[in-house]
């Protein structure tokens, strides 16, 4: 799995950069077999001199069958965000890839649980 990283008009970018390549990387590391590629925005919309909820990071991921997720979040501080981004990612790929599966809530596959009784 690859992972992009831009980061536009925040202060700290070597240290963000690693900081969301961590967090992202450890939501997604069950999940890296069907991950072809992680494409990660960090902004500061209002730019440096304003502050408010205007810190953005949003998530693209390309999955190997061709799907597509995106996940968006703002917050006031990029840390919680990027924290936050990375619970949604991991629900959200967790959830995409049960449905491929076909995992029931029991997590047993339908084809198994026939096979079984």
């Amino acid at each position: 799995m690859q992972i992009k990283i831009q980061i536009k008009g925040l202060p700290r970018a070597a240290k963000l950069r690693r900081l969301a390549a961590h967090k992202i990387d450890l939501a997604l590391a069950r999940y890296a077999h069907a991950i072809q590629e992680a494409s990660i925005r960090l902004d500061d919309i209002n730019g440096p001199d304003r502050g408010g909820v205007d810190k953005l990071c949003c998530v693209v991921l390309r999955m190997k069958d061709n799907s597509i997720l995106v996940i968006e979040e703002l917050g006031s501080d990029i840390a919680q965000v990027i924290g936050r981004v990375a619970d949604r990612l991991h629900q959200s790929v967790a959830r995409q890839l049960s449905r491929i599966i076909g995992v029931d809530r029991n997590g047993i596959r339908p084809s198994l649980a026939a096979s079984a009784a």
